[in-house]
């Protein structure tokens, strides 16, 4: 079982990450931090705990930063709504968060020394912070994963995929911190996406995953249809699955170096970057019978 550390920032496609997460057997969430990206600080921290409750998962949350490092923050309410989950309506939790992230990282890394992925599928503040803030946790993670970055361009501009966008200088400690960096991007995770009738057996199970799993799904179609979307990309959930998965992806270790100027949040091959393992390609066959087997 791979003990995973998911910072997030719910947001439906992370919220579906956070379900797969809890679903599968070889996966274990340790905790959860939140980050400012997909809509404020407040709505992801009280997103993922409501999550939880609606759930009846017992897990803890902290939350993170609630700005970009340098830069004011970029939402994209107009693919989550206003509040990062739809339409959806969630159970309100009577449970808080604790902001004590980074030090909730030191302690169960040096718990669980090189055993723990740190799965990031938000904006990279909290774990460049993290990582400045406590710099002995390139020695005790395993590695991190994230969901971010492009080599086929973007989806936030013509050269930058969103959650690099959101905090570019973020992204360079995080890709030069010395740690083993997956980086699950465009070039992997737009080979996910499912039209609204691909995972009707998804909907013949009355599992608690899966029905909040075709809740959240419904909702994104009817969010995203709003402008003019007819399919939908489980990215975060792609790359949370890469971390143990990884015979369903294929990389390339390239040096990559994101873009602050004009091209903000453009992931690049540059030989002045760090070396990234880049997932260039994914299964989307052996992903939809995943979901169907794991959340049933």
């Amino acid at each position: 079982m791979q003990k995973i550390i998911l910072d997030c920032d719910p947001g439906m496609d992370d919220a579906l990450a956070i379900i797969t997460g809890l679903a599968d057997k070889n996966i274990d969430i340790l905790g959860i931090t939140t980050v400012a990206g997909n809509v404020e600080l407040y709505h992801t921290t009280r997103n993922a705990l409501n999550l939880l409750k609606y759930l009846d998962e017992d897990i803890d949350v902290y939350s993170g930063k609630d700005k970009p490092l340098l830069r004011d923050l970029n939402t994209a309410t107009e693919f989550h709504g206003e509040t990062g989950m739809g339409d959806i309506d969630l159970p309100n939790s009577s449970m808080e968060s604790s902001k004590d992230y980074a030090e909730f990282y030191l302690k169960y890394a040096e718990k669980f020394p090189q055993e723990i992925e740190l799965v990031a599928v938000g904006p990279l503040t909290n774990i460049a912070h993290a990582l400045t803030e406590y710099p002995e946790l390139k020695y005790l993670l395993k590695g991190i994963t994230i969901m971010g970055g492009s080599l086929c361009g973007g989806n936030i501009t013509p050269y930058a995929e969103f959650n690099i966008y959101v905090d570019p200088e973020a992204a360079n400690i995080v890709f030069n911190s010395g740690l083993i960096v997956k980086m699950i991007g465009l070039d992997a995770t737009m080979k996910g996406h499912f039209t609204a009738d691909e995972l009707e057996d998804i909907r013949k199970s009355d599992s608690k995953y899966s029905k909040v799993t075709m809740e959240i799904f419904d909702a994104m179609f009817r969010v995203r249809g709003k402008i003019g979307m007819t399919s939908v990309v489980f990215h975060d959930t792609i790359a949370l699955l890469s971390a143990i998965y990884k015979d369903a992806f294929k990389f390339e270790e390239k040096p990559i170096l994101v873009e602050t100027g004009d091209r903000r949040g453009k992931t690049t091959e540059n030989f002045k970057g760090g070396k990234i393992l880049v997932a260039v390609d994914f299964n989307k066959e052996w992903f939809k019978k995943y979901l169907i087997e794991t959340l049933k």
